[in-house]
């Protein structure tokens, strides 16, 4: 048995980047119902940002497995933020 067998290796940490996912996944649903949007779209959408951002370092550091998620969490986290400022910005103007 080689000795690279027997190192234990922490588990990943891919928290942040499932969480990221889930929320843009919601921010991009919610974000389409206007006033939905701007109470639960906009919040998630952030939060998919920045836990995307996070999950994509601790992926690119070996710390995490699934940059995939991680970036398409934040991706959709800003398209919902973008969703939600032009229903805005159409809609005062």
């Amino acid at each position: 048995m080689p000795a690279e067998d027997l190192v234990s290796r922490p588990a990943p940490k891919n928290t942040a980047g499932e969480v990221s996912l889930v929320a843009g996944i919601v921010a991009v649903l919610c974000s389409i119902v206007p006033i939905v949007g701007d109470l639960v779209a906009l919040p998630a959408a952030l939060l998919a940002v920045v836990l995307g951002v996070i999950g994509i370092v601790r992926s690119e550091r070996g710390r995490a497995t699934n940059f995939g998620h991680s970036l398409i969490g934040a991706t959709l986290g800003a398209l919902a933020a973008f969703m939600v400022a032009l229903m805005f910005f159409v809609s005062s103007g």
